[in-house]
């Protein structure tokens, strides 16, 4: 999970205080546009952030169905990609001068080849199926698929994805998915805080000149601190507004 900045945190929080304050706006994710001409000009990514993999996977219309094959096609282009380049990786390794290090970093990038092989054949078979379903024809979820429909490779949201969604979620889908993100986005931002709070013990430990370093981590403490706190505060705003609105 993305480790969200202090920053971003408190300004999404604010923007759901906002959404507390006024009517709630019954819609769905709306993806921004660029400001760039060019990008304007260029056809949308197929590829899904992880809300919009959720929120369309609990739905059962063709046009979802649609978006769902089209961007598990392309996160099997994407694995296959990554694929075929540790299989080149672990060619090349294989001639490290170093014998045990080659073999070793080989053998590594070669079980990578084929779990991302593996990936993208069953993405694969998982665009088959939601394209089916767009068709109208009957079809079932090839196995080891649930991961990729729980969003399981697809990007995280931006910041102004994430901006529309807590400004137009108005139903206890929305406001459920929301809380789950809030949740989810607190871990990393604990390990990171923990970790900084380790280094700045180990350099307070060190020589004295060296040790001048251990205000920059506890200011960087304090600060994830801040935004894992953000983030709890997010997350149980929407499950109270889950509750609201139902």
């Amino acid at each position: 999970m993305h480790a969200w900045p202090c920053h971003w945190i408190k300004r999404g929080w604010f923007a759901m205080k906002k959404v507390q304050m006024g009517s709630l706006a019954v819609g769905v994710l709306v993806t921004v546009a660029t400001a760039t001409s060019v990008a304007a000009q260029s056809p949308p990514s197929p590829t899904l952030n992880t809300l919009e993999v959720e929120r369309l996977a609990s739905s059962n219309t063709p046009e979802a169905h649609a978006r769902l094959g089209a961007h598990f096609a392309a996160l099997a282009e994407q694995y296959a990609s990554q694929a075929r380049r540790h299989t080149s990786m672990s060619k090349r390794f294989l001639g490290n001068p170093s014998r045990n290090l080659g073999a070793g970093t080989s053998a590594h990038c070669r079980r990578l080849a084929e779990l991302n092989t593996r990936s993208a054949e069953t993405l694969g078979k998982l665009a088959a199926h939601h394209n089916a379903l767009a068709a109208g024809a009957p079809s079932v979820s090839p196995p080891d698929s649930a991961r990729f429909e729980m969003g399981a490779g697809a990007p995280a949201p931006t910041e102004e994805q994430l901006d529309a969604l807590a400004a137009t979620a108005g139903t206890p889908a929305e406001h459920g998915r929301l809380a789950r993100y809030f949740l989810d986005a607190r871990q990393p931002l604990f390990q990171r805080r923990d970790s900084h709070a380790r280094m700045a013990r180990a350099y307070r430990a060190l020589p004295r000149g060296a040790s001048a370093a251990a205000p920059h981590c506890d200011r960087l403490v304090s600060r994830l601190r801040e935004a894992a706190k953000e983030a709890s505060g997010a997350a149980a705003l929407h499950r109270a507004l889950a509750d609201t609105v139902r």
